[in-house]
């Protein structure tokens, strides 16, 4: 079984243009999504998802052999490829969700109609090696402290993309290297909690369930609660329970 964990790792105040980035990147999420609407149409025709999205990117990316219907590249020049592109499925979910609720309302099986709005809390992913790196070592940039809690992040600094020296929290790093070495990791998200920054690490791993006959077997359900601790509850399989 693939099993998906996460961990969000708290960037250490610096001055490092993390909100100008951000604001950047939720203003082209809301230039694309009026885009999108309007084009919806098109876009909705083509059911393979790789196909809808190069026809989305192909309608405001300009390159040699493809001319742009839309000026995204004028309104948000030297955007990094993959923040764009990060950009352009954000905007089309959004689209998509739109439209789909709207169709549910139509039909009357759920009540208040939708609205699409251009205002989003979109989250960027930083793609390894494109968007964020190891820190070098011996450039001159290695940051105080720990240098294996640090990384690059390549950030807005309102002229130009400019990759950052970064520092994570300690605690945080020394929690992925004793849990997650050796892991296969994904591409981080950027995440804002409590006026605080975070990199959201993905991991996946896959796990050999227990080869126990089945009327031997136990399992623990959690449920996680907002405002109070976890509860787990240990069961059998006929639902009786062991442990709470």
């Amino acid at each position: 079984m693939k099993v998906r964990s996460s961990y969000g790792a708290e960037i250490r105040k610096q001055n490092i243009p993390i909100r100008a980035t951000l604001d950047l990147y939720r203003k082209a999420v809301a230039w694309l999504i009026p885009v999108y609407d309007r084009e919806w149409e098109l876009l909705a025709g083509i059911r393979e998802k790789n196909r809808q999205f190069n026809l989305a990117e192909h309608l405001v990316h300009e390159t040699k052999k493809n001319r742009a219907a839309y000026p995204f590249d004028a309104a948000f020049p030297k955007m990094p490829s993959y923040l764009r592109r990060s950009a352009v499925r954000h905007a089309l979910g959004s689209v998509s969700s739109y439209h789909t609720r709207l169709k549910m309302w139509e039909k009357g099986e759920i009540t208040g109609k939708p609205k699409l709005t251009a205002r989003n809390h979109a989250m960027p992913v930083f793609y390894h090696k494109e968007m964020y790196r190891l820190n070098r070592k011996g450039d001159g940039r290695e940051i105080s402290g720990s240098r294996e809690d640090a990384i690059e992040m390549k950030l807005y600094s309102g002229k130009d993309w400019v990759w950052y020296p970064v520092r994570l929290l300690h605690t945080d790093m020394e929690y992925l290297r004793k849990h997650w070495a050796g892991k296969r990791t994904e591409s981080p998200v950027l995440e804002k909690r409590h006026k605080k920054y975070f990199l959201r690490f993905v991991f996946s791993e896959d796990i050999l369930l227990s080869e126990r006959p089945e009327e031997e077997q136990k399992i623990c359900a959690v449920d996680l609660g907002l405002n109070t601790h976890a509860v787990c509850c240990v069961m059998d399989r006929e639902g009786a329970v062991l442990a709470r």
